[in-house]
Formats: C-alpha cells, sequence, structure tokens
C-alpha cells in the first residue's frame, strides 16, 4: 500500500541523471561520494536451487546501510556477489545491474553526488515535477518470534520483520533511534521515493528510493481524516 504522492516544496540542489556501462573495479569510485548512512540494497540472482541453508538465503538479498558493507568489503561493495544493487540517499541513487555480464549503471539525484566518470554521459532534469511517495514494504514486527527461531543473530532481531508471504527472515536498516515512532513500537516501515513527472500528463518519467521511515501500529488504525 502507498500513500498519496504529493508534490516536494523547499529548494533543490540541480539534479541529473546519467547512464553507462562501466569496469566492475569502478564501482567503489562511483559510491564514493555517498554518505556512510546511504542505503545499500543488492539482490543475487543465484544458477542452483536454494535450499533450507539459511546463510544462501541470507545472501539473496542484502538491505543494510552503506557503512556495514565498506566495513565487511574493505571498502568494496559486493558486485561480484549481487547481482543488482543500488545506494541511496536523499541526495541521489546510483544503480547497477550485471545481470548480462556487463555493469551497467544509472546515476539520477543531485548534481553534486554525480560520479566524475558519468559526467560525460549526464543530462539535467528539466520541466519535470518531483513528488514525494512512500510504500509499506513487507513484514511486521514479530511480538515473540525469538532471532534464533528464524536464523538471525541477536544484533540483527533489532532489524527483524516476518510475513507468511515470504518463506525468510526480512532485514531492514532501521536505527536505534528508530525503533519507536511517536513514542511507540515500530510496527511496520515504508520506503520512501521520489517521482519526476511530466506536468502535463502526470507521467511518471523517472523514480529514485529516498529513504526509509517507520510507523507505529496506532497510526495505521488512525481514521484518515484525522484523529477523533
Amino acid at each position: 500500500m502507498s500513500t498519496k504522492a504529493s508534490p516536494e516544496s523547499g529548494t533543490r540542489e540541480a539534479e541529473v541523471i546519467a547512464s553507462a556501462l562501466i569496469p566492475h573495479e569502478e564501482l567503489r569510485e562511483l559510491v564514493h561520494a555517498f554518505p556512510s548512512d546511504a542505503y545499500f540494497l543488492g539482490e543475487h540472482l543465484p544458477n542452483f536451487v536454494v535450499d533450507d541453508d539459511r546463510s544462501l538465503r541470507h545472501l539473496l538479498v542484502r538491505f543494510a546501510r552503506l557503512r556495514e558493507i565498506q566495513q565487511e568489503q574493505g571498502a568494496l561493495l559486493p558486485w561480484t556477489v549481487y547481482t543488482w544493487g543500488r545506494v541511496f540517499s536523499a541526495e541521489g541513487e546510483l544503480r547497477w545491474d550485471s545481470s548480462e555480464g556487463k555493469l551497467r549503471v544509472v546515476y539520477l539525484g543531485d548534481e553534486r553526488l554525480l560520479p566524475a566518470q558519468l559526467r560525460e554521459d549526464s543530462q539535467p532534469l528539466i520541466g519535470l515535477r518531483r513528488c514525494s511517495v512512500s510504500y509499506d514494504l513487507l513484514g511486521e514486527r514479530p511480538r515473540e518470534v525469538r532471532a534464533r527461531e528464524v536464523g538471525v543473530s541477536a544484533q540483527e532481531e533489532r532489524r527483524l520483520f516476518l510475513t507468511t508471504r515470504i518463506p525468510r527472515p526480512l532485514l531492514y536498516p532501521i536505527e536505534e533511534e528508530e525503533q519507536q515512532a511517536n513514542g511507540q513500537q515500530v510496527d511496520r516501515v515504508k520506503l520512501k521515493i521520489s517521482l519526476y513527472q511530466d506536468p502535463a500528463t502526470g507521467e511518471t518519467v523517472y523514480f529514485r528510493c529516498t529513504g526509509l521511515e517507520t510507523e507505529a501500529a496506532s497510526a495505521r488504525a488512525r481514521p484518515r481524516g484525522g484523529s477523533l
């Protein structure tokens, strides 16, 4: 479920879009400009059937803060493991796809985060209306399930969400201070997205992820027209 898109206000940096094929080893340099608290989302397409091996299931999708990945990989993003990936923050998003062997990258966002290697392939975003929208991510916070029962570490338990629609634990990179929403326990996590629309037709031309937000269970029960 998503909330209704709303126009974004305030002064923004000049924004650009760029796309190019690059050598795999250049990926590290492309993400260097992103802040350490940016988000990393990687997806792996294995060439074999994944069974009940929990360590392998954890490799299928990884959602974490960029600093965690950099610490684990020695500042190298794991493009050799993940088929698709993206790093995103409020300022911009870098996506990559290696499903066909070559590494194709797309950058969308503030010009100041644009990697130097992509400048020749970039163009400014002109004449588009930018709106924000958020989508519910699958899963809810478990009330009594212990971490070891679903194969996650005690450290990962604070990020644990579960749903019967996906047969594996979902780990969302929310910080300690985000564990409470308006003083209440977080129930769900939302993905925030910026839409770039043609103002004449309302058609979405581009979109990018910008961050996460949390929501308490009581907020979901509140009437849309306001509180009683």
